[in-house]
């Protein structure tokens, strides 16, 4: 019988077995036999061309809209969503990433996470079923650190990782990672011994307070000897040929994202993670400055420059954020076809992966009609092949209506179905009041 401690070794590196039928039955995050369920959150802030964005028929008929052709060969694996929001117009502005996955409409943090918001849906998920695998969730972004969408059960932002070859070495085991997991457990073996001969030494409360500490020790070394297991032997010096681990995310932002992804596709495949965010760059920041493949500009720029003005009063700006909507776009369909291309089982990874992509605004600061998809899981229970229409607004550029309607339909009614798809409930989660029936 294989199991998880089976490895390939080809081409310098040491890579974990993807899901196999053969393997002993994985703890699954459904109730659905078969691979486990994962999902990708993955933002670009800062709104896109919403006169290009959305098709503009409903239902399982509707005609792919221009900025999202790319992704017609999914559309069995695809649903588009119109009208989608935060309850009470919260997330407006650029306090859309600290919103977006957590619906906290009291987090007015602007210019980064510093200041306490709520859970984040990922990390709501993480938290029930991260243990299943070496890695409980990824959470990535080019510029790093606080810039995130991922924020804990305190409130506190999760800081993401932005370097790919540290990314790769932690997915395939390079020799400084191996060479870390040592150090870790020669400490740990210290401490043990240290511990056993000072518990002795301790009154009846400090003991009790003491074993608390032996506790959460016992805890670290649970997660240190998985990963030592988990990368059993030593990999060769790993080469880089096919991903471009230094590409700097401005000057080669192309190399990177797709870098990013690559990795991405890689630690879903092999299981070392089900939960990944990723956020494409803060909102309103101009981090990868001027766009020339576009015009020149920035994004940040043109979105600010539209409004909701039609596309004839502001062509030039309406026209960069076309392209650069289509830009990632590509990114995401590349992507997908990845998932696609993945057998497990009768099956693929797409249809165990949902991946939910969108931004946190739609016309210029406003957090109504968001552009929002979800893409893959129809092995979860998902049914896809729909454009949705949600929340009826007063006209064609989405303008909110003012009061919130009891079945109101939000981004974290969202959330929550995908929440519960992985197998984790989510009742009550941010603004949620519902799972999307029309989903599931």
């Amino acid at each position: 019988m294989l199991n998880r401690r089976h490895f390939l070794r080809a081409a310098g590196v040491t890579l974990a077995l993807p899901w196999l039928e053969a393997f002993d039955p994985p703890a699954a995050s459904t109730s659905i036999a078969g691979p486990p369920a994962r999902s990708v959150f993955f933002m670009v802030p800062s709104g896109v061309n919403m006169w290009r964005w959305h098709p503009k028929e409903f239902g399982a008929g509707y005609a792919m809209s221009e900025s999202l052709t790319p992704l017609e060969s999914y559309r069995s694996e695809l649903t588009i969503f119109s009208g989608l929001e935060h309850a009470n117009g919260s997330g407006g502005g650029h306090y859309e990433v600290g919103v977006f996955l957590t619906g906290n409409p009291k987090y007015k943090s602007k210019d980064g996470p510093v200041e306490p918001n709520t859970i984040s849906i990922d990390q709501h998920i993480a938290g029930s079923i991260g243990t299943r695998t070496r890695i409980p969730s990824l959470v990535l972004s080019p510029p790093g650190g606080s810039v995130t969408t991922s924020f804990d059960a305190k409130g506190a932002y999760i800081n993401a990782e932005n370097d790919l070859r540290r990314l790769f070495n932690e997915l395939c085991g390079s020799t400084d990672v191996l060479a870390r997991l040592d150090r870790r457990a020669s400490v740990l073996d210290l401490v043990g011994a240290q511990a056993k001969s000072l518990s002795g030494q301790l009154g009846r409360h400090d003991r009790s307070r003491f074993d608390d500490y032996l506790h959460s020790v016992r805890e670290v070394e649970g997660r240190l000897q998985g990963d030592r297991n988990y990368f059993a032997s030593r990999p060769l010096s790993a080469p880089d040929a096919e991903l471009a681990l230094d590409a700097d995310p401005i000057q080669r932002r192309a190399d990177y994202i797709r870098t990013q992804l690559d990795l991405v596709a890689l630690a879903l495949r092999n299981d070392q993670t089900r939960i990944v965010s990723i956020l494409a760059c803060g909102s309103g920041s101009e981090f990868y400055g001027n766009w020339p493949e576009f015009g020149g500009g920035t994004h940040h720029g043109a979105s600010h420059g539209t409004n909701t003005e039609d596309e004839t009063a502001q062509p030039k700006n309406y026209a960069f954020l076309a392209k650069h909507d289509q830009w990632w776009i590509g990114h995401l369909d590349r992507f997908l076809g990845k998932l696609q291309d993945t057998k497990e089982g009768d099956s693929t990874l797409l249809a165990s992966t949902m991946v939910l992509y969108g931004s946190g605004m739609s016309w210029t600061h406003c957090p109504a009609n968001l552009p929002i998809l979800l893409a893959g899981g129809s092995r979860l229970g998902l049914k896809h092949g729909n454009h949705l229409r949600f929340n009826r607004h007063k006209d064609a550029k989405g303008s909110p209506v003012k009061d919130v309607k009891k079945d109101q339909t939000t981004l974290c009614d969202l959330h929550r179905t995908i929440s519960e798809r992985m197998g984790v409930p989510a009742a009550g989660f941010g603004d949620s009041t519902k799972v999307i029936a029309e989903l599931v």
